[in-house]
């Protein structure tokens, strides 16, 4: 077979998938990822692909078509200022949870104290963080030791270190350990639409789907975190736009003070956070 430049290619595929889940957006990132280069010699060389190559990117768009996420295909993705490691035993990294990270750094200057990132999957906020704020100790937990080998994976591809602990919530801490406690658990219903939307199915499922209409693992950090914050710690958790009332309610039943809600890039209630006394 002989070789085909890569604009070239991209344009074909783009066209063949015009009604299917590979977007010429993803053609593109898997030529570049095929080829090991950037955009900029994309367009400066328009390298040609070879046989092997081409196979792999055929079969890649066959995955992508199916509904798996480009990030487990391309096994990365970019979250905060870092590239994150994925694969099947973590969530994607969603832009909306940068959020997170932005209003710890606003709330937190660079003063030691001790953060716990609560169900860490892959690390990307604790590891977003711990980049930003060095002087900060910050501890990453996860039920899944799965998901704790890509955020070990992670922390050691970018030359970081934060503690991995391997724990179901809040259970193997001691009292008044933390400054922030900062998570983003599973919130979603089990009969959410959004289940069914595009890559979703393919994502590990507990890290998705709770109870109580999404609410039993948001109910059981608020609830229990207070105990294991120090004195004026807080509390941030991510939800669901449609949860935040409830959210906001579960703040105020504890006793949270400076109780707030933030809004995400696409003007979504995203964020809640409260503080102890």
């Amino acid at each position: 077979m002989s070789e085909i430049n890569s604009l070239e290619l991209i344009h074909k595929f783009s066209q063949e998938n015009l009604e299917k889940n590979c977007s010429k957006e993803d053609v593109e990132l898997l030529v570049l990822h095929a080829l090991d280069i950037n955009r900029n010699i994309l367009y400066r060389e328009n390298p040609s692909l070879d046989e092997d190559q081409l196979k792999k990117i055929t079969y890649s768009i066959e995955r992508r078509n199916l509904g798996e996420p480009l990030a487990y295909i391309l096994g990365n993705k970019g979250f905060w200022n870092l590239d994150f490691y994925i694969n099947e035993d973590v969530l994607v990294p969603r832009p909306e949870t940068e959020l997170l990270v932005e209003k710890i750094l606003t709330f937190y200057n660079s003063e030691p104290l001790n953060l716990l990132d609560l169900g860490t999957g892959s690390g990307a906020i604790g590891l977003s963080l711990i980049t930003e704020r060095p002087s900060w100790q910050i501890y990453c937990s996860d039920l899944s030791f799965k998901a704790l080998k890509v955020a070990q994976e992670n922390m050691q591809n970018n030359s970081i270190n934060v503690h991995l602990i391997n724990a179901h919530w809040l259970n193997a801490f001691e009292d008044n350990s933390f400054d922030v406690i900062v998570s983003n658990p599973p919130y979603v219903d089990e009969n959410d639409d959004r289940l069914l939307k595009d890559g979703v199915s393919f994502e590990p499922i507990k890290a998705l789907v709770a109870g109580e209409r999404g609410l039993m693992d948001i109910k059981h950090i608020i609830k229990n975190s207070k105990k294991y914050l120090r004195d004026n710690g807080g509390l941030l958790v991510e939800h669901a736009p449609e949860q935040s009332n409830d959210v906001i309610g579960l703040f105020n039943e504890y006793s949270y003070r400076d109780i707030r809600l933030f809004q995400d890039l696409n003007g979504d209630d995203r964020v809640s956070f409260g503080k102890i006394t």
